[in-house]
């Protein structure tokens, strides 16, 4: 019975976690959009996240486009960004935090980068390093309500 309610805790975690992000979603496409699609890699990152999105062609090829689009130009913001959304929705935090780091590193106004560092680091288990990345972000941006929000939760 015990091992049950493990799963189905572990079932109500990834389900939360779910929910958590859905809401995002606007805002990270706001984000997109102002890193623009002018490039030859932005339209290979473009193909890439359509193959996944449309579930037309293998995933995995997709991931790959990617993260050649990284061996060209290791800090693409839009490469970082859908790599790093998806590590998310495939429950790869370690990924997911590494991605959002850079991210935050490259554009340390973009809240979302950080928000999602946050949570991935959550998600890791390291509460104490998710606790000091928020307050850090909110003493360079007091202003940053999500991950003020987020910060309260913890």
């Amino acid at each position: 019975m015990k091992r049950n309610q493990l799963i189905a805790l572990v079932v109500a975690v990834v389900a939360a976690v779910v929910i958590i992000s859905l809401p995002r979603t606007p805002y990270e496409a706001e984000v997109i959009e102002e890193v623009g699609t002018s490039s030859a890699l932005d339209a290979k990152v473009d193909e890439a996240v359509a193959i996944i999105q449309n579930g037309q062609g293998a995933p995995m090829q997709a991931i790959g486009m990617l993260l050649d689009v990284l061996k060209e130009d290791p800090n693409h913001e839009k490469a970082l960004l859908w790599l790093g959304n998806f590590s998310m929705m495939s429950g790869q935090w370690d990924k997911a935090v590494d991605r959002f780091h850079q991210l935050s590193q490259l554009r340390p106004e973009v809240e979302i980068y950080t928000l999602n560092k946050v949570q991935a680091l959550m998600q890791t288990g390291d509460t104490t390093r998710a606790l000091n990345t928020a307050n850090e972000y909110l003493n360079n941006y007091p202003d940053a309500y999500r991950v003020k929000d987020f910060a309260e939760g913890l």
